[in-house]
């Protein structure tokens, strides 16, 4: 055997011991000396067959498509002889024939590993372990990864052993200048790769982590929330003459009021309201993202809008508890509404979630009740959305206050 950097190859034909007016074509590997040869499963008229070129003369469509075909199997080689020069394993005519009819042992390729990844990904999601987003981004990842090798390395996959630490940081650098991806969605993306590496080395595909002394932050950007009198002001609005404001006023203000996210809210149905043996209306529903289960007592206003549109088209056949329209047009409306309330914050529908763990713990409500709430299944996650305003901090110093103001020093 040889590691030898430099192999030929040619093509003749050899008359068949039977009377054929074709004859079959041979390739012929030749390493250092050492050399093999192997039918392609290709015939050729010998009246038209060049044996110094090692191609067809003919002009007709089947002799120029047998010229195309002997240009990917000469292709083909190529690519399996730089493989094994970059894995550094020996090179001989007997490996590359193997490789080349398929008998011998390939390397697992980094996108070949990521899409079987997304196939056990695919079928959580079709038992519900995971969310719609969550199977999207692994799959929009793999592209994302395979577009990268493309254009970075003019290929469009490598051996997953080839993936080190300096590919990683280009493949994130391609995320954050070529896709416009933010640091955040950066970094999911990057976990996903992760991931993908940690299922390889489960499987003895890679002996080394090239994620091993990596760390990727994710930024926590300031959360917009509502204060009360911002609240108030949007409540007060009269958008009786303007119906699809009102809808989605209402809407953001039952997500306030009870702190489920967009997608929670839109599905709500009416079984998902229960009532207790004392008369306390509670929503019980497990959240599409996690999977927890979120415990909600219902305040009053709440109430009056599931009351108001009880009657609703939209509430009546589908069994829903509130008319609600999609997230994008939710939050194109919602600018329209802040500037009726001369609101100047960018309201979304995920703020009217920030204001109600804000608008909690600004009541007194401890930080895990308002988990349990919120379907949190880490009371960190919480810690992020729950905000304390001046007002609550002012008033919780008001006893401190009594004890020393007037004293003099």
């Amino acid at each position: 055997m040889t590691s030898d950097s430099y192999f030929t190859l040619g093509f003749y034909v050899r008359k068949p011991q039977t009377e054929r007016a074709e004859y079959p074509i041979f390739a012929r590997i030749s390493v250092a000396g050492q050399a093999t040869e192997f039918k392609i499963g290709r015939t050729v008229d010998p009246e038209n067959w060049d044996a110094k070129k090692h191609l067809c003369r003919g002009r007709t469509r089947r002799d120029l498509e047998l010229n195309k075909y002997l240009e990917m199997v000469r292709a083909k080689l190529c690519d399996i002889h730089n493989m094994l020069i970059r894995e550094k394993k020996p090179v001989n005519p007997g490996v590359l024939k193997s490789l080349f009819l398929g008998n011998g042992e390939k390397p697992k390729m980094m996108i070949e590993v990521f899409r079987e990844a997304n196939e056990h990904r695919k079928e959580e999601y079709e038992r519900g372990d995971i969310v719609k987003a969550t199977y999207q981004r692994w799959t929009r990842c793999a592209d994302y990864m395979e577009e990268f090798f493309r254009s970075s390395l003019k290929t469009p996959d490598i051996p997953i052993k080839e993936v080190t630490s300096g590919i990683l940081d280009d493949f994130q650098h391609y995320l954050r200048m070529k896709k416009d991806c933010a640091n955040n969605a950066a970094v999911r993306y990057l976990r996903c790769v992760k991931n993908v590496m940690q299922y390889a080395l489960a499987h003895k595909w890679i002996t080394h982590d090239p994620f091993v002394g990596k760390k990727y932050q994710r930024t926590y950007s300031k959360r917009e929330f509502l204060t009360e009198p911002e609240l108030k002001a949007i409540m007060g609005l009269d958008l009786s003459e303007l119906k699809r404001l009102e809808i989605v006023r209402d809407t953001f203000i039952f997500c306030c009021f009870t702190g489920l996210a967009f997608c929670d809210m839109k599905a709500l149905v009416q079984s998902d309201i229960q009532e207790d043996e004392n008369g306390v209306i509670w929503i019980r529903k497990a959240r599409a993202k996690t999977g927890i289960m979120c415990v909600i007592p219902m305040m009053e206003i709440p109430q009056q809008l599931i009351r108001k549109y009880a009657e609703h088209p939209t509430v009546k056949t589908t069994g829903v508890v509130l008319p609600a329209i999609t997230n994008q047009k939710m939050n194109a409306y919602l600018k329209e509404i802040a500037d009726l309330a001369r609101i100047k914050k960018h309201l979304t529908t995920h703020v009217a979630r920030h204001t109600f763990a804000s608008m909690s713990l600004c009541n007194n409500v401890s930080i895990e009740v308002i988990c349990k709430m919120l379907g949190h299944n880490d009371i960190k996650t919480t810690q992020i959305y729950a905000k304390m305003q001046d007002q609550t901090v002012y008033k919780s110093m008001a006893g401190m206050r009594d004890r020393f103001d007037g004293i003099r020093i």
